[in-house]
């Protein structure tokens, strides 16, 4: 993920790790976004903690994003997140 000034690329890239995102906040600031995402779970097993680790483990290093989780709400089954873009390391020789 280059930025978050574009909403959908935001609902697109968490709806392919398996979140659907119910809302976005503060993505106009272009590197960081706060994210509201539905859990499909009845109840938070620690094996259904893992799965949701896991995926956002992957999420983070695919789209070269930081994920923090901010809040697990399961009586509304769902989860707050904020992202944040990686800066790119530069490969470019100092001089």
């Amino acid at each position: 993920m280059q930025s978050t000034y574009d909403p959908q690329q935001i609902y697109d890239v968490f709806d392919r790790y398996g979140f659907a995102v119910l809302r976005i906040d503060q993505f106009d600031r272009g590197n960081y976004a706060k994210i509201r995402a539905e859990l499909k779970y009845e109840q938070l097993t620690t094996d259904s903690l893992l799965e949701i680790t896991t995926k956002l483990k992957t999420l983070e290093k695919n789209e070269n994003i930081e994920v923090t989780i901010v809040n697990i709400d399961m009586i509304h089954r769902t989860m707050r997140l904020n992202i944040a873009i990686r800066e790119l390391e530069s490969t470019a020789p100092l001089d």
